[in-house]
């Protein structure tokens, strides 16, 4: 890569853009249910959905964050979905997806951003150590999905 990607907004038409970049994480979303998740995701001003690219405006990789606040921890950005094209990796592009949502969050007034990494997917963990990121704790998520209150046919808010 001769130089820095630059970063731009997604909007709906980068669906299947995205949808090629999850799978290559292995999450095969359909089209339509991923752009009723992109289409929530750009209705809120607290969330981040950013695509690196280069100077041709080939997309390399995609982040996505948000904004959140708690009781315990005050206000915190977390990464939910960092993708490089894997053409890409190892090029600095996830360094400045990452970077761009440090200096989102900063712009917010959030100065802590946290992601949470799969025990399987080493790489990842590695290169956000690479970038100062540190361990915090080890938990288990726990899900509930209740499906007596769930009613039938699509809902408002993207699964």
């Amino acid at each position: 890569m001769l130089s820095e990607p630059a970063l731009r907004p997604a909007t709906k038409a980068d669906v299947p853009t995205l949808a090629r970049l999850l799978l290559e994480l292995g999450y095969d979303t359909e089209p339509l249910e991923l752009g009723r998740r992109v289409d929530m995701v750009l209705a809120h001003s607290d969330h981040f959905l950013r695509l690196a690219i280069d100077a041709d405006h080939d997309v390399l990789g995609a982040v996505h964050a948000s904004l959140h606040f708690d009781l315990t921890n005050g206000a915190f950005v977390e990464i939910s979905a960092l993708i490089v094209s894997g053409a890409a990796r190892r090029l600095g592009v996830g360094r400045v997806l990452v970077r761009g949502v440090e200096s989102w969050a900063a712009q917010r007034g959030s100065y802590r951003v946290l992601v949470r990494s799969q025990t399987h997917r080493e790489s990842a963990f590695a290169f956000y150590r690479e970038l100062g990121y540190v361990p915090s704790k080890t938990q288990h998520v726990l899900v509930r999905e209740p499906r007596e209150l769930r009613p039938s046919g699509p809902t408002t808010l993207a699964d």
